[in-house]
């Protein structure tokens, strides 16, 4: 019997595998970059996508990301109080709204340009270690997911134990 419950568990427990492999991930990378800039992590990819692209709506910000609108709402509010980014109705729809780094949000995507250069280094290092494939697996595993939503898979999957044994009651 092995210590760790949720590897015993199997692929049963993929999403809470996953999400305790990301915090040991993230909380080393976030807290790098809270200390050393003061930036949360959860900026990096709005912040990278700004740089590279320019000026752009938040709801095409979002689907870059493929993240919720709200969630974009959410990181700019934060990022504009921090002084990193700028917020202006766009002029060709004025019910949307322009989201771009500003003068300050510039410098520190160089300062977090850096940064990343060191966690690229140290993933890799990690990729190499454990498996030099993950990134083309996640690809593959985004993909399905595209094709067919986890929802869709569970409901294809059949009733639950509780389920069925309500209908084998009736």
């Amino acid at each position: 019997m092995s210590d760790d419950f949720l590897q015993e568990l199997g692929q049963t427990a993929l999403g809470s595998r996953l999400r305790r492999f990301l915090d040991r991930l993230n909380g080393p990378v976030s807290q790098l970059y809270r200390d050393e800039l003061g930036f949360e992590q959860r900026w990096f990819a709005l912040t990278l996508l700004l740089g590279r692209k320019g000026a752009m709506r938040v709801g095409d910000a979002a689907s870059a990301l493929g993240v919720s609108h709200v969630a974009i709402v959410q990181s700019v509010r934060e990022m504009a109080k921090a002084g990193l980014v700028t917020k202006e109705k766009d002029r060709s729809d004025r019910r949307a709204s322009l989201i771009a780094l500003s003068a300050e949000g510039e410098v520190m995507l160089d300062k977090v340009t850096a940064i990343s250069a060191r966690v690229d280094r140290a993933a890799a290092g990690l990729l190499e270690e454990a498996d030099p494939q993950l990134m083309a697996t996640l690809d593959r595993l985004d993909g399905a997911l595209t094709r067919e939503g986890f929802a869709a898979r569970l409901a294809r999957a059949g009733a639950t134990g509780a389920d069925a044994e309500k209908e084998n009651r009736s």
